[in-house]
C-alpha cells in the first residue's frame, strides 16, 4: 500500500540485519508495500542489497543469492504470497534465513489515526485505500465526525469536501453541485463500494426510498416537499411519490442550506440550486401544476424562480390599472419587492433588478397626477424638496430595465412608465416652469453666473469645486445621500443654481468661473470671460489665475490614476481648484452611446464619491460639486410629432432645445429670454426654446437633449462637502438575540433578534445569517438571513422575528447547541448556547 509510513518497516529491518541474517525474506501476500520498494531500497542502501522476487523467478533470485559473498546481506522482496512447499524453490535458503512481515492495513490504521475497530474498515475499502491522494485527502478530516459511518469519509473525499468535519448535509451539497444528471461522483460512489450506504443514510435522513434511486428524483422530492411547506399545505394527492414531509425537518434544512451556498455553482458556472430548479419545474411540469394557485401562496415560496416571475407579473398588473392599495400576505408592493429582494432569487442579479425597476415603477405610479406649482419660486422649492424623485425614478426605472436585458414581457411596463413620465409628468412640468421662467425672480446667489462671486471669493479656506459636465441635481442628491453615510464627511449642505440659457457646456462652464463681463459668441459656440476665451481646461486656468494666482485646474482623469504624492504636489500651495469631469455629456450626446446615460450617471456619482475620498485623505476640507448644465432624457425615440419646425437664418445658433437669434417672434409653444438678461450684458439676441418636452428640428441625439428651458436641464446643484482627515469611526451594525428562552422544544426554533443601533455614518449595514451548531462545530440547521439595515431610532422598528430551522437529529439534553449569528460583511461570529428539550421528534408533524 503506497505510501503509508514506513519509517517503522525500515527500523525493524535494520534491527534484522544487525543480527547472523545474510538473508531476510519479505513475501508482502497482495503487494500492498510494492510501491515503496525504492524508499526502502534507498534507506537500506548501507547495509543490505533489495532483491525484488517477482511470481516466477525463484530459480533467478536463487541462483543470484548464492553467488553474493558471505558479507553481502539481501532484503527479498516478493509482492505475493509465499509459494507452496512442493513450488518453493527458496525454502531451502528461507530456513537458515530471516523472515519478514508487515501488516499495512495496521499500519495505515495508526498513520491515520483510526480507532483498533476500523481496522476491518480498511480492510472493506483496500481499492478506495490504494491512492496516495485519497488517503492524504481522508487523513485531513477529524476522525470523530465519521467513526461511527466511517464511509461517509470515503463519500467525503470523492465529493472533495473541503472542510475538517465530515457532515453528510454538506457532502451532499458538494455532491448536487456537481448535477444531478450523470453525475460521475455516484459512480466512484459505486466503485469503491459506498453507493448503498449512500442511499441507505438518504433514506435514513430523509426518508426517501426507491427501488432505483436517483438524484434527480430525490431532489424533486425535497424541492416540493419544501414548496408546499412554505406554503402551508399539504402536497397534492398526484405528487404523494415525493411527500418527504415525515422527514421535512431535515429537508427543508438541506435545502435552506443548499441555496444559502454562495460557492454552489455548475461546471458551466450555473448556480446549482437554481440548475437543479429548473430540472424539477420540468419534470413535474411546474407551469400546469402551480397555474392556479393563489399569487399569496407563491409569494410564500422561494424554491422556484417562476415564482418571482410570477410575483413581478402581478406587480406589472396592478400598477396597469393603478391599484396601489394591493398586498401580497398583509404586504404592499413596496415591502414585498424589499422582502424578495432577501430570497433566495430575488438577490439575484437579474431578478433584483427586475423587483428594484417594479418599485421604482410603483413610485412613479403613485406620483402619475402631481401637479406643478403655479409660481416659480414654489417650484423650485417642490423640485429640490421632493420633486426632483421623479427624475430619479426614471432614471432608475430605465436603468434597472436596461441592466435586466430589457425584457419583453415588462414592455407593458415600461410603456406605462414612458407615458407618465413623458406626458403627464416632463411636460406638464416644463410647460409650468417655461410660463413663469423670469431671470428677475431668480435671487443673485442661486445664478449659476454669480457662483465664484458668492461661494469662492469669501472662502478663507482652500476650496476644491468638481464641476461635471451633465450631473442633474437629482443625481447629486444620490450622491449626497451616499456621502451621509461616511462618517469622515462632517457637512453637507445642498443648495441650487439655475443655469444660463442655453443650458450647454459652451455657456454652462465659464459662467462658473470669476467674471465681471460675460460674452457670447454663438456663431462659434465660445465665451469670453473678461475679454479671455473659456472654451478650454487652460484657458480656464488662466482665468482662474487672474483673480487668484493660487488657482489650478484639473481634468478628473488626470486625478484618478494619481499617486497620493501626486495628487498631494498638484494641491499643495494653491487656495481654489477647478476639477473638471465629463462622465455624463461625453456618453449621452453620443448618438452610439446615449441610451447608456442613465448607467454613465451611476458611474459619475461613483467617481465622485471617490475623488472625494481621495481628497479628503490629503486633507482637504472644503468641497463643492456643482454641474454645467443638466439634461433630459427619455428612453423612446423622439417622434416627429415632438419636433418643432422653425426656420434657422443667418447668424442663428440652431440645436435640438433652443435657438439663438437676432430676430425677434412669437410662436404658440416657444418661449424666449433675453441674453442680455442671462449674461448681464448689451447683447441683443434672444434665446428661443420648446414650452414643452419637444425639440427643435436640428441634429442631435435621438434621445439625450439639453440647452433647452426646464427644472431638468437648468437646476443644478450645489453641494457644498465638509470633510475630516481623521480615522473613520464606522463599523458595522450587530445583531443580538432578544429571545430571553434558552431552551429548544421544537425543530422549529422561533426567535427574535435585534438590530443594535440605527444605521448612521458610523454604523454600517450588515446581512447576517443565524445558524445553529453543535459542541464539534458541525452545523444542526438551515440557514436563516437577516438584514440589518434600518435607519430607524425605534427599538420596536429595528426587531425582527425569525425562524431557524433544526436538522431532524437525536439530541443529547445534557449537551448545549449554540446559536450562530455570522457577519456576512467581515466573518464576525457570536456563538449563544442553548439546550433541546425535544422529547421524541416522531411526535411532531414536519
Amino acid at each position: 500500500m503506497a505510501d503509508v509510513d514506513i519509517n517503522q518497516i525500515i527500523t525493524t529491518l535494520k534491527k534484522r540485519f544487525t543480527a547472523q541474517n545474510q538473508f531476510v525474506f519479505w513475501y508482502d501476500d497482495n503487494g500492498d508495500f510494492a510501491d515503496s520498494i525504492t524508499e526502502i531500497q534507498a534507506a537500506l542502501a548501507d547495509i543490505a542489497e533489495v532483491v525484488v522476487m517477482e511470481p516466477g523467478q525463484q530459480l533467478a533470485t536463487k541462483q543470484h543469492l548464492l553467488t553474493l559473498p558471505r558479507q553481502q546481506k539481501a532484503l527479498v522482496y516478493s509482492p505475493a504470497a509465499e509459494p507452496a512447499l512442493e513450488e518453493d524453490h527458496l525454502r531451502s535458503i528461507v530456513w537458515y534465513s530471516g523472515t519478514f512481515s508487515a501488516d499495512s492495513k495496521e499500519i495505515l490504521r495508526k498513520e491515520l489515526g483510526l480507532p483498533d475497530d476500523l481496522k476491518p474498515f480498511i480492510k472493506e475499502y483496500a481499492n478506495f485505500f490504494a491512492s496516495i491522494q485519497r488517503r492524504k485527502s481522508l487523513g485531513r478530516y477529524d476522525v470523530a465526525s465519521y467513526q461511527k459511518k466511517p464511509e461517509l469519509a470515503i463519500m467525503a473525499v470523492l465529493v472533495h469536501l473541503d472542510q475538517p468535519i465530515v457532515d453528510f448535509f454538506d457532502l451532499l451539497q458538494e455532491l448536487l453541485a456537481k448535477g444531478v444528471k450523470d453525475n460521475s461522483v455516484l459512480a466512484d460512489f459505486e466503485k469503491f463500494g459506498v453507493l448503498q450506504v449512500f442511499w441507505s443514510e438518504i433514506a435514513e435522513r430523509f426518508g426517501y426510498i426507491s427501488q432505483q434511486p436517483q438524484l434527480e428524483e430525490l431532489m424533486t422530492s425535497m424541492y416540493l416537499t419544501v414548496v408546499y411547506q412554505q406554503m402551508d399545505k399539504p402536497l397534492p394527492k398526484s405528487l404523494t411519490q415525493y411527500d418527504l414531509s415525515a422527514h421535512g425537518a431535515n429537508v427543508r434544512t438541506l435545502v435552506q442550506q443548499f441555496s444559502n451556498r454562495r460557492e454552489s455553482t455548475t461546471a458551466q458556472g450555473e448556480d446549482s440550486f437554481d440548475s437543479i430548479a429548473d430540472v424539477v419545474w420540468r419534470d413535474v411540469d411546474g407551469d400546469r401544476l402551480f397555474r392556479n394557485t393563489k399569487i399569496d401562496d407563491l409569494a410564500k415560496s422561494d424554491v422556484f424562480p417562476r415564482f418571482d416571475q410570477r410575483i413581478l407579473l402581478w406587480i406589472q398588473e396592478r400598477l396597469q390599472i393603478e391599484d396601489l392599495d394591493s398586498r401580497l400576505n398583509g404586504k404592499t408592493v413596496v415591502e414585498t419587492t424589499h422582502q424578495r429582494l432577501e430570497t433566495h432569487y430575488g438577490s439575484k442579479p437579474r431578478f433584483a433588478r427586475l423587483y428594484r425597476m417594479m418599485r421604482k415603477a410603483w413610485y412613479i405610479v403613485r406620483n402619475a397626477h402631481q401637479q406643478p406649482k403655479d409660481n416659480l419660486q414654489g417650484m423650485i422649492d417642490d423640485y429640490i424638496s421632493t420633486g426632483y424623485k421623479m427624475d430619479t425614478d426614471y432614471r432608475k426605472f430605465t436603468y434597472y430595465y436596461q441592466q435586466a436585458g430589457m425584457p419583453e414581457q415588462f414592455a407593458q411596463t415600461k410603456k406605462l412608465i414612458e407615458s407618465i413620465y413623458v406626458n403627464n409628468y416632463l411636460d406638464n412640468s416644463i410647460y409650468a416652469w417655461n410660463q413663469e421662467l423670469d431671470y428677475s425672480e431668480i435671487k443673485p446667489k442661486h445664478l449659476q453666473r454669480n457662483f465664484y462671486r458668492f461661494h469662492v471669493s469669501p472662502e478663507k479656506n482652500r476650496v476644491v469645486v468638481i464641476i461635471s459636465d451633465a450631473f442633474r441635481f437629482e443625481a447629486a442628491k444620490e450622491l449626497q445621500k451616499r456621502l451621509s453615510h461616511e462618517d469622515q464627511v462632517t457637512g453637507l449642505d445642498m443648495n441650487y443654481m439655475i443655469t444660463g440659457l442655453p443650458s450647454v457646456t459652451y455657456l454652462g462652464m465659464p459662467l462658473l468661473l470669476p467674471n465681471r463681463k460675460l460674452s457670447l459668441d454663438s456663431k462659434n459656440k465660445k465665451m469670453t470671460v473678461d475679454g479671455q476665451l473659456a472654451d478650454s481646461l487652460e484657458h480656464r486656468q488662466e482665468i482662474l489665475k487672474r483673480y487668484n494666482p493660487k488657482s489650478a485646474a484639473y481634468a478628473l482623469d488626470e486625478l484618478k490614476g494619481a499617486t497620493a504624492k501626486g495628487i498631494r504636489s498638484k494641491f499643495t500651495g494653491q487656495e481654489v481648484v477647478y476639477i473638471y469631469h465629463n462622465q455624463v455629456d461625453a456618453i449621452g450626446d453620443n448618438k452610439k452611446t446615449e441610451d447608456d446615460v442613465f448607467k454613465a450617471t451611476e458611474e459619475a456619482i461613483d467617481e465622485i464619491q471617490q475623488l472625494i475620498t481621495r481628497l479628503r485623505t490629503q486633507g482637504i476640507v472644503q468641497i463643492y460639486v456643482t454641474a454645467d448644465h443638466g439634461y433630459i432624457y427619455r428612453n423612446d425615440r423622439l417622434k416627429e410629432t415632438d419636433k418643432i419646425e422653425i426656420t434657422k437664418e443667418d447668424g442663428d445658433e440652431k440645436s435640438q432645445r433652443y435657438l439663438i437669434s437676432s430676430r425677434k417672434f412669437e410662436t404658440p409653444g416657444i418661449g424666449h429670454q433675453k441674453l442680455s438678461t442671462i449674461l448681464a450684458n448689451d447683447d441683443s439676441k434672444n434665446v428661443y426654446y420648446p414650452k414643452t418636452a419637444n425639440i427643435f428640428k436640428a441634429v442631435g441625439s435621438f434621445n439625450y437633449v439639453h440647452g433647452g428651458a426646464s427644472l431638468q436641464e437648468m437646476l443644478v446643484p450645489l453641494l457644498e462637502v465638509r470633510t475630516t482627515s481623521s480615522r473613520s469611526a464606522a463599523h458595522d451594525v450587530e445583531l443580538e438575540l432578544f429571545s430571553m428562552n434558552r431552551q429548544i422544544t421544537s425543530l422549529t426554533v422561533p426567535l427574535v433578534v435585534r438590530q443594535s443601533a440605527a444605521i448612521s455614518s458610523t454604523v454600517i449595514p450588515a446581512e447576517f445569517k443565524l445558524y445553529f451548531i453543535n459542541d464539534q462545530d458541525q452545523q444542526i440547521s438551515g440557514q436563516t438571513m437577516v438584514n440589518a439595515n434600518s435607519r430607524s431610532v425605534s427599538v420596536k422598528d429595528r426587531m425582527q422575528n425569525v425562524q431557524v430551522v433544526l436538522a431532524d437529529h437525536d439530541y443529547d439534553k445534557q449537551k448545549n447547541y449554540y446559536l450562530v449569528i455570522e457577519n456576512m460583511n467581515n466573518g464576525e461570529k457570536t456563538e449563544t448556547p442553548f439546550t433541546m428539550d425535544i422529547a421524541d421528534l416522531n411526535d411532531f408533524d414536519f
